[in-house]
């Protein structure tokens, strides 16, 4: 593209009226073309044709009612939050590469940074909790690792609502606390000081260099924007609630087939592929019935999830993971994303069933966290309005 229909990211925004973020969230969605900078690979330049096209098409022949809606669906940025950035097939938390972070980060690391907290609140979090909690994990040992963590938040809240304006350091301390219990809820155990990614390995019998790949694992999936979880996160925090009520509803959202739940069709998908025995011709089977490829493809990255790439390169081989992603590859298929790849970790570490899930759960403990104080801090209600489209109204 000839350089003269290149501009800088100041002049794109200012043309379309938005902020950077929004502008990257464009990018990020395919509406606008970023490309190198030829005198300064640093910098990106961005297409002036897509900026020029999308300022015309904007708002033009649409309702208010009509943008307000589009934004529910992977649409337009909508609600302000300085936690997570998704632009140009990256993931940042914070300003921070996700990637780059979970090369040597924790997860109280990565915590701490979408917290945007003073201190360190995990060397003060009480790592005991009540022994009712501590009856109720140990009897819930055999239980789905999600449904145990359902199961123990209600005892966790002690039906305290946030105070954010008032104490900071208490919340925070808070925040340390619930995902400390968290992670021995989603593995059966109690909780204790230990870096989380140590105490899961141990939870699970795992040595140092899995513990390594637990702890990239959750730090990559700490935060994701603004997904179904975190929007259910907002919704409850922005009524005040407490931190442990905020963390259920991210929880119920994560828990559903079109979300966190995409990790047990996946188990499915690899599970098939190794009774059909050609991963070649199951892929095929599948989209000639128009079934979807659980693991595959995500509407925010167009060159593939940085979350999956990231971890996948950490693996030792699979052959059946190798074969699908051949399969899709031969058929210029989506490329994997974290679902699969959590799946894959899975099954190289030979944990049970489930525990892709817990892992993702954990992890995103922390972003759903930063979600619920962000929004408590702004104290306002979220509450859209219907748009009805039912029966008329008796006269």
């Amino acid at each position: 593209m000839p350089e003269s229909r290149l501009i800088t990211a100041e002049a794109a925004a200012t043309r379309l009226g938005v902020s950077r973020p929004t502008l990257y969230a464009y990018v990020s969605r395919g509406s606008v073309h970023a490309h190198a900078d030829p005198h300064d690979p640093r910098r990106r330049l961005y297409s002036a044709d897509d900026v020029d096209r999308l300022a015309r098409n904007k708002v033009r022949g649409r309702k208010a009612s009509d943008i307000a809606a589009a934004t529910l669906d992977y649409g337009l940025p909508s609600l302000p939050s300085g936690i997570t950035l998704i632009a140009d097939g990256r993931l940042f938390f914070r300003g921070r590469d996700a990637v780059r972070l979970a090369a040597t980060a924790t997860l109280e690391d990565t915590a701490r940074l979408l917290w945007d907290c003073a201190g360190d609140p995990f060397r003060s979090a009480a790592p005991q909790p009540p022994q009712s909690v501590i009856r109720l994990i140990e009897s819930l040992t055999d239980t789905f690792p999600v449904d145990r963590c359902l199961a123990v938040l209600p005892l966790a809240g002690a039906g305290t609502a946030m105070t954010w304006q008032r104490d900071h350091r208490r919340l925070w301390h808070d925040a340390a606390t619930l995902l400390r219990l968290m992670a021995a809820a989603a593995t059966g155990t109690v909780p204790d000081a230990a870096p989380l990614h140590l105490h899961v390995a141990h939870a699970w019998g795992l040595d140092e260099r899995a513990a390594e790949l637990i702890r990239a694992a959750l730090v990559l999936c700490a935060d994701h924007e603004l997904n179904a979880s975190a929007f259910a996160v907002r919704v409850v925090a922005s009524t005040g609630a407490s931190l442990a009520a905020c963390v259920s509803a991210g929880l119920s959202a994560l828990s559903g087939p079109r979300h966190g739940g995409t990790t047990s069709l996946v188990e499915i998908l690899f599970e098939e592929t190794e009774r059909f025995g050609n991963a070649a011709g199951l892929v095929q089977e599948r989209l000639r019935r128009g079934d979807i490829l659980p693991g595959f493809g995500h509407p925010l990255y167009r060159d593939g999830d940085p979350r999956a790439t990231a971890l996948l390169a950490l693996l030792p081989p699979d052959p059946t993971r190798e074969a699908l992603r051949e399969a899709m590859d031969a058929i210029g298929g989506k490329l994997p994303n974290v679902d699969f790849a959590l799946v894959s970790l899975r099954r190289a570490l030979r944990l049970r069933p489930g525990s892709a899930l817990a892992l993702f759960a954990i992890g995103r403990t922390a972003g759903w966290i930063a979600h619920a104080l962000e929004q408590q801090a702004d104290d306002k209600l979220i509450r859209p309005r219907a748009r009805y489209s039912g029966p008329a109204p008796e006269m």
